[in-house]
């Protein structure tokens, strides 16, 4: 079956609502999408919502005040109006941190994708909660005001504490399934969890990335993160 090219403009808009801004309307992207995401590039295209700051080899997400749970970075990935429900969308993510601040530090960044209300990811936790937590852990909620609120996890298996933070993390999602797998590398063998959601990520209202702190005091470093969109 062929699929067809859809173009879009690629919008901006804040975590707060899902309204969305048109800013230059000069960067156009089709589907399917991909974009590495150098500290570079997000220190450009994201709306990153708090304290951060730009490095030679990562992008810092700095710690903050207030609530748990903040929406602290955002990249739009589909504009409203693009898909709709009759489209099979397949969203992959690779995501890169810094390992050796992972493994000290209180360092429990929520990853995935929402339409700006509903959000489904997978929460990447740090070193110190291997044996007790798995290191990726499905998760979803609802975007309200900035935070991700009624939240609710699925636990899975478990890792040895002497296992190290994975240098990747790749996620992988099928909204319209409200499925969705993580793949890290804690192992030999790899380590890999399968999400079912309850929640459904309505795509025709816009399609983002969304990354949420677990609370305000963590900081965190990514060196890039890979973006596929795609449909099938």
């Amino acid at each position: 079956m062929i699929m067809p090219v859809l173009s879009f403009i690629l919008l901006g808009m804040t975590c707060l609502s899902a309204t969305v801004h048109a800013q230059d309307n000069k960067q156009i992207t089709i589907l399917p999408y991909r974009q590495l995401m150098t500290p570079g590039w997000i220190s450009d295209n994201a709306d990153i919502i708090g304290p951060h700051s730009l490095k030679p080899d990562h992008f810092e997400i700095l710690p903050t005040t207030g609530a748990n749970e903040q929406c602290s970075l955002q990249i739009q990935l589909v504009a409203p109006g693009v898909l709709t429900s009759t489209y099979s969308v397949v969203v992959k993510l690779t995501i890169a941190m810094d390992v050796l601040l992972a493994n000290v530090a209180d360092h429990d960044p929520l990853f995935g994708i929402s339409d700006g209300t509903s959000f489904v990811g997978f929460r990447a936790f740090d070193r110190v909660n291997y044996g007790e937590l798995p290191p990726c852990q499905p998760t979803e909620g609802d975007s309200i005001n900035g935070t991700l609120q009624n939240e609710t996890a699925t636990d899975g298996p478990k890792v040895s504490r002497r296992s190290s933070y994975s240098s990747e993390i790749k996620m992988q999602f099928r909204p319209n399934e409200q499925w969705g797998s993580c793949h890290t590398e804690q192992t030999s063998a790899g380590y890999t969890i399968i999400g079912n959601y309850q929640r459904d990520v309505d795509y025709s209202k816009g399609l983002f990335l969304r990354m949420y702190r677990n609370n305000p005091s963590e900081k965190y470093y990514i060196k890039y993160i890979v973006v596929e969109v795609d449909l099938e």
